[in-house]
């Protein structure tokens, strides 16, 4: 009991801020180790730490173990398993030691002792604060997230370009003399006879045609591997737009795809021209069959864009032509400044306004009005407070106009995104040949439990597989930190358990039911959303990771130890005539009476293991005995004597009520 106290005085218990503010109070050098409720204090220590108290430190140090779930000031430690502490000084951190090296952070005790009684100038933080150690190593940690995300982003991307590849060199095998063309929004459904004039001389025929909503997904796979995409801005004008897409077969005689289709939207897009008619003696142009979309929209001005502002060919005339006609007023009132046009058409516009008042004033007697309706002052809105709601209204956005030409058609220069538009817009031509796409991964997220509930929470588990494909236990709950210990929960159980042991599981978010369900024990660990459930499960589970699933012989054999009985041959003669008679008191049905598994028709050896469950005891009226005598049952004898059988009726009396007779087999 002794020992207990002086443990309890050689640290103080810190759990609440007031608890904190109370002992950075104290004089001296105050040492506090910081830990999480569901890790503990590091007991290993207390002795390293006595000793320097008491042959070093004496009233100059302090010491305290601090919850960081409880403390404001200590949140940033919160879900750690590593020891910290951390070093202070008239209330002010003075430095922060990690790990449970016991001489280090002795040696450590004694150089901030001596430079406190030297009363060195010191470097003080804030105990909410970073110090530089923590930025430093925050710093380090957000960086390898960083890296590993970008990893994991190029890994994704290249896996994608990859499968793109391998399916579009399969429809450029298979479909090698097609083409696709995309129209603009400007062409609609009753042009496509004009369309196909072109297309007769040039031995194209289209096997398909269709008008689909594309957006910018489609765009982003049809330009993976696109020489000549179309640029960011018309995707974003023709996100959402209904387009015409055509699925053409071309004549390999005519020469390679993209040069064809070339040749085609020429034909679609030059200027033709005519030959003499009724109306037009001599030969004269005439409009080509598509033209550009010119499209003009507004924009926001993001913060720090700089942009010249964009001016149209009308527009750009219409400057010229109000240009010229002020260099004319000038001429020909002989000045060469250009302000002077101005100001006198500001001077005539004024005019003008006033001859127009002064008509409107002279129109309208002098009336005056009294709008005073009696409503109360209350009401009334004060010229400050409409002032406040101007003021606290949100600027307006600035936006700058935005002009795109529209084609109206496109056609890619190289057979691959002809492929990879096949496989976009015109999916059906490929069954044949293509299997379909794999079936994307569910949004999911991670879940953690102590590994002390791993029976309860792998029950569930078991009974909702699908919606949790993978698990293990790891070292904690922390992602990137935590260390793998087994894939296998059969494993883990001849191993030596820690409280800091995790059983981890990926949980697809597609029912909530399994989330709801596994909440009931108390996860230690959930994450927030779908993103970070998807980047945590990628720390834990890897793409090579496989959940070892496999019962191995030993534990085979336990689980079978478990669910069977040793029943000895006099155990079962002796007790079987008072479960059949309570049976039959009770009136229970046959499968309430379960003496043995074992379906062999031997008699049990004694000493030999039997199952638990056995076909129930008869206990029809027809075929139970008379004289009081305890029938054989299936998979049993008795060792003296054998069964009596001269008691049970004929088998054609034994009759079922409401049922058919049927004939018992004789034994």
């Amino acid at each position: 009991m002794a020992r207990r106290g002086v443990a309890q005085q050689l640290q103080a218990e810190i759990k609440t801020d007031a608890d904190l503010e109370k002992f950075l109070a104290r004089p001296g050098l105050l040492v506090l180790e910081v830990y999480s409720e569901w890790c503990g204090p590091c007991l290993g220590m207390v002795g390293t730490l006595r000793r320097i108290k008491l042959e070093v430190g004496g009233d100059n140090l302090h010491l305290a173990i601090c919850q960081s779930d409880t403390v404001t000031a200590l949140k940033r430690f919160n879900k750690k398993s590593e020891p910290t502490w951390l070093f202070a000084i008239r209330g002010q951190a003075v430095n922060i030691f990690y790990g449970s090296d016991a001489p280090k952070l002795a040696n450590l005790i004694i150089k901030e002792l001596e430079l406190m009684a030297q009363s060195a100038p010191r470097t003080m933080y804030n105990i909410a604060d970073l110090q530089p150690v923590e930025k430093e190593a925050l710093r380090i940690k957000n960086e390898t997230i960083e890296k590993a995300e970008r990893i994991e982003t190029e890994k994704k991307y290249k896996k994608r370009i990859d499968y793109l590849n391998h399916c579009t060199d399969l429809i450029m095998e298979n479909l090698p003399d097609v083409g696709v063309t995309i129209f603009g929004p400007q062409v609609s459904r009753d042009m496509f006879k004009k369309l196909s004039e072109p297309a007769d001389h040039l031995k194209m025929q289209c096997k398909d045609r269709r008008y689909l909503e594309v957006s910018s997904a489609d765009f982003e796979v049809v330009n993976y591997a696109c020489k000549n995409p179309l640029s960011a801005d018309i995707i974003e004008v023709l996100d959402g737009k209904e387009l015409l897409v055509c699925f053409w077969k071309i004549d390999p005689s005519s020469g390679p795809i993209p040069h064809v289709l070339a040749t085609y939207a020429h034909e679609l897009t030059k200027e033709r021209v005519a030959p003499p008619d009724e109306e037009f003696s001599a030969p004269h142009p005439l409009p080509p069959i598509i033209s550009p979309l010119k499209v003009k929209f507004e924009v926001e001005v993001q913060e720090g864009e700089v942009w010249v502002e964009e001016v149209s060919s009308e527009e750009e005339v219409k400057l010229k032509v109000e240009r010229a006609k002020s260099v004319t007023r000038d001429e020909s009132r002989g000045t060469k400044d250009h302000d002077g046009p101005d100001d006198d058409g500001e001077e005539e516009a004024i005019e003008e306004e006033e001859e127009v008042h002064a008509v409107a004033q002279s129109a309208v007697p002098d009336m005056t009005f009294d709008l005073n309706l009696g409503l109360d002052d209350d009401d009334h809105v004060s010229e400050e407070e409409v002032e406040e709601e101007e003021e606290a209204a949100p600027p307006k956005p600035i936006t700058r106009t935005k002009r795109v030409k529209i084609p109206p058609i496109w056609v890619a220069n190289n057979r691959r995104t002809h492929a990879t538009m096949v496989y976009v817009f015109f999916r059906s031509q490929t069954v044949g040949f293509l299997p379909p796409d794999p079936v994307p991964e569910p949004p999911h997220i991670i879940m953690a439990f102590e590994a002390s509930k791993r029976d309860d929470v792998m029950e569930v588990v078991e009974a909702t597989r699908e919606d949790i494909p993978q698990y293990g236990i790891f070292t904690s709950d922390i992602a990137g930190e935590a260390k793998l210990i087994t894939n296998s929960i059969y494993k883990y159980d001849d191993m030596a358990p820690s409280r800091t042991d995790r059983i981890v599981l990926k949980v697809n978010k597609v029912q909530s039911n399994t989330m709801l369900t596994l909440v009931q024990f108390e996860p230690t660990y959930c994450s927030s959303n779908v993103n970070s459930g998807r980047l945590e499960a990628l720390k834990f589970f890897p793409e090579d990771y496989k959940t070892d699933e496999a019962v191995p012989p030993d534990v085979q054999k336990r689980l079978t130890k478990k669910k069977t009985i040793v029943v000895e041959p006099e155990v079962v003669e002796e007790q079987l005539p008072s479960i059949v008679s309570a049976t039959a008191l009770t009136g229970a049905p046959e499968s309430a009476v379960t003496v043995a598994e074992s379906t062999e028709v031997e008699p049990p050896q004694p000493g030999e293991t039997l199952h638990a469950e056995a076909p129930a005891a008869s206990t029809d009226p027809a075929v139970a005995p008379t004289d009081g005598t305890v029938p054989p049952v299936q998979g049993t004898t008795t060792a003296q004597e054998p069964p009596n059988t001269e008691t049970a009726p004929a088998p054609e009396q034994a009759t079922a009520p409401e049922a058919p007779t049927e004939s018992a087999p004789a034994e």
